[in-house]
């Protein structure tokens, strides 16, 4: 086999891996976003339809649907849900949030936040206080 042949396929190669690691990466990109969205929908107990759709909206609006399909990031969001309802659950997503604090989701994460708690145009306390703890796990208060 010649070297320009075996270069060739070290960069095909290369090529794939890279493409993997950024896949994975907008996959945990994806999980923090939709894990702060959906701890701070059901921060009030209840989660609104007009919060799964602004979930959407920005993930749309972040690129991040280009990698994955939508129904796909509603699924993760349900997932994401009934862990929250679970004892200790809220605690449970927050802390995995505070993993993302160097990271480039970290500010991603903090807006979907505020843009979930906005969505049905009222603020609950329960949602601000939601807000604080991802803050706080993002080392950003």
């Amino acid at each position: 086999m010649s070297k320009q042949r075996a270069n060739g396929r070290w960069r095909a190669r290369r090529a794939e891996i890279v493409a993997a690691y950024l896949e994975l990466r907008e996959d945990e990109i994806l999980d923090a976003v939709v894990s702060a969205a959906a701890v701070v929908a059901r921060a009030d107990g209840w989660v609104q339809e007009v919060e799964r759709n602004q979930l959407l909206d920005f993930v749309d609006r972040e690129g991040l649907l280009s990698v994955f399909a939508r129904e796909d990031a509603v699924a993760h969001f349900e997932r994401c849900v009934r862990e929250v309802r679970e004892p200790g659950g809220s605690a449970a997503v927050i802390a995995r949030l505070g993993r993302h604090r160097d990271s480039r989701a970290a500010p991603l994460v903090v807006k979907i936040g505020e843009e979930v708690a906005a969505a049905d145009c009222r603020l609950d306390p329960r949602e601000q206080h939601v807000l604080r703890l991802i803050d706080a796990a993002l080392d950003r208060s």
